[in-house]
């Protein structure tokens, strides 16, 4: 485990390499489980978890299962992930795009735009799904595999697609 910052959570399973890393904070919440031993990526990936600088934070709430090559970067914000989530393999979120967009702007570091990023408690998120910055996604909700999250999704509902939209209500 190349981590330089450390995980902790009661009850804290780790069933694939993990780089815990930034400056930030990482929290863990109690019974949440990294890497799932029967599905994709197991043996061929790790997760990446980064709070990149000092006031970034990324917290995982209890009971949550994150499954393999799950990534999250918290640049200077705060990526708050709820209870009882399930995380699909290669799910990715980022708090910000981490360049400028514009072409001047692409080696300009203060171009960036970060927004802090909400999962709900009991939210299902599929396979290779994207969330990205500003995004807050409801209680309960599903997203579905391969959407890109690029706004806000309200709680009891299934989204997918991208842009990910609201399909129907739970």
């Amino acid at each position: 485990m190349a981590s330089t910052n450390r995980l902790h959570g009661r009850g804290l399973r780790i069933f694939q390499p993990v780089h815990a890393i930034g400056q930030g904070k990482i929290k863990i919440g109690s019974n949440v489980v990294i890497g799932v031993l029967q599905s994709p990526g197991y043996l061929s990936d790790s997760c990446h978890i980064e709070a990149r600088t000092e006031i970034a934070e990324i917290i995982i709430g209890d009971d949550t299962f994150v499954n393999n090559a799950f990534t999250a970067i918290a640049e200077t914000t705060k990526i708050e992930i709820g209870c009882r989530c399930l995380i699909g393999p290669r799910v990715t979120v980022f708090d910000s795009d981490f360049h400028g967009l514009q072409v001047a702007d692409r080696m300009n570091a203060n171009a960036t735009i970060q927004k802090p990023v909400k999962i709900g408690d009991d939210v299902f998120i599929g396979a290779g799904a994207f969330i990205l910055k500003g995004v807050s996604i409801g209680s309960g909700t599903v997203i579905g595999a391969g959407a890109v999250v690029v706004s806000d999704i309200p709680e009891a509902v299934i989204a997918a697609g991208n842009p990910a939209r609201i399909l129907r209500a739970l």
